[in-house]
């Protein structure tokens, strides 16, 4: 949960002044209302939302203000978070409070049950947290998100994502930045996620849930499971980093005809590697070239005293294998199939380097129970 911790700021300092009152539920009629506050903000402001259950939505617009809706809570509050010295400012922090009834004479943070939608404006960094319920975060600069047991939904992020979910999967569409993923119970998916600069990195992790990325164009990415298949479809950035770990799944890398890598790869020898490319193999311990045999010494000439040598017929040996020298150049490989070989600990590894092209990016795999799986588009 380290990745949820930097998502709620519960540092609470001073309520904004000047925001329309909340409207209430109709007790005697025991139907619920709208409740909505709105608030002029900093184009940059960062905002934080906390409830304990409930659907949390997510819209940035080209307002610089905040406006915060809700047909379940009972009262929404704004505490500005920000030290300004001038209190008549746009606030650049804000915490927003959704409460419940019970609750509100306490202020308490991340207590109600409620579904909330809140549009801010598109220059604004969010985080978001709720316990039971989906995240849906659309059109803003940066997010964090984090939800215990509810799917993720982020798109149009255009600097950074962060996003956790303990038992629901999380989507990421045509987003920039760097980004961090991470499910235990849920699968990850990302489509069209592009980097702003050369240290923007993707790093994704799951327990038991399949990765997808499709066209991501970041050069450094960074993907482990547990209990899933990797699945990357694209081109590959220009000197791009790629590295996978999987402990019990397989990964495919489908890839333009095209495509140029240096392939290091430790597979388990129970799996196997299959490629669909020209693959030059690169070993790491060449053979070492055979000894030269041994010269023949002439057999001594008869002397006149001395009886010529009797000379024994050359005992029958098992003929010796011929040795083929080692190649100077790389053996070519296309395809390359491995067989399964049968062993009985899976955890025994294979080291397989091979260059693809000029080997312009680097694919690094570590997988102890899974297949390689290479594919043209």
């Amino acid at each position: 949960m380290k990745l949820f911790a930097g998502c709620v700021v519960l540092g609470l300092i001073l309520s904004l002044p000047g925001s329309a009152p909340a409207k209430i539920k109709n007790k005697d009629l025991n139907v619920a209302e709208k409740v909505e506050r709105s608030t002029t903000v900093s184009p940059q402001v960062t905002l934080t939302l906390c409830v304990q259950s409930g659907t949390i939505s997510v819209r940035g617009w080209d307002k610089n203000e905040v406006r915060v809706t809700s047909n379940d809570a009972d009262d929404i509050q704004f505490r500005r978070i920000d030290k300004s010295k001038d209190p008549s400012s746009p606030a650049k922090r804000i915490d927003v409070m959704v409460l419940d009834e019970a609750k509100a004479k306490n202020r308490l943070d991340c207590q109600a049950l409620a579904d909330v939608n809140m549009d801010v404006p598109a220059n604004a960094t969010v985080q978001v947290q709720t316990r039971d319920g989906d995240i849906r975060i659309v059109g803003v600069a940066a997010a964090y998100a984090g939800s215990q047991n509810g799917d993720i939904t982020i798109e149009r992020a255009s600097k950074l994502v962060e996003a956790g979910s303990v038992g629901g999967s999380i989507s990421l569409r045509d987003s920039t930045g760097r980004v961090t993923l991470n499910s235990a119970g849920g699968g990850v998916a990302m489509v069209n996620v592009r980097s702003s600069n050369s240290e923007d990195t993707i790093d994704v992790g799951t327990v038991s849930g399949d990765i997808q990325l499709d066209r991501v164009s970041n050069s450094k990415i960074n993907m482990k499971t547990v209990n899933g298949n990797i699945t990357m479809t694209g081109p590959l950035a220009h000197a791009g980093s790629y590295a996978f770990t999987l402990m019990g799944g397989d990964l495919t890398l489908k890839m333009p005809h095209d495509a140029s890598f240096t392939l290091n790869a430790k597979v388990s020898e129970r799996r196997s590697i299959v490629s669909d490319f020209a693959l030059k193999y690169l070993s790491e311990n060449p053979q070492s070239p055979p000894n030269p045999a041994p010269k023949e010494l002439p057999a001594p000439k008869a002397g006149p005293s001395t009886p010529a040598p009797k000379v024994e017929p050359p005992a029958k040996h098992t003929p010796v294998p011929k040795v083929e020298p080692p190649a100077k150049d790389v053996t070519v490989i296309t395809p390359v199939i491995v067989a399964k070989p049968v062993i009985s600990s899976p955890y025994i590894l294979r080291r397989f380097n091979a260059i693809c092209g000029t080997g312009d990016a680097t694919i690094s795999v570590s997988s102890f129970g899974g297949s390689l799986l290479l594919k043209k588009l």
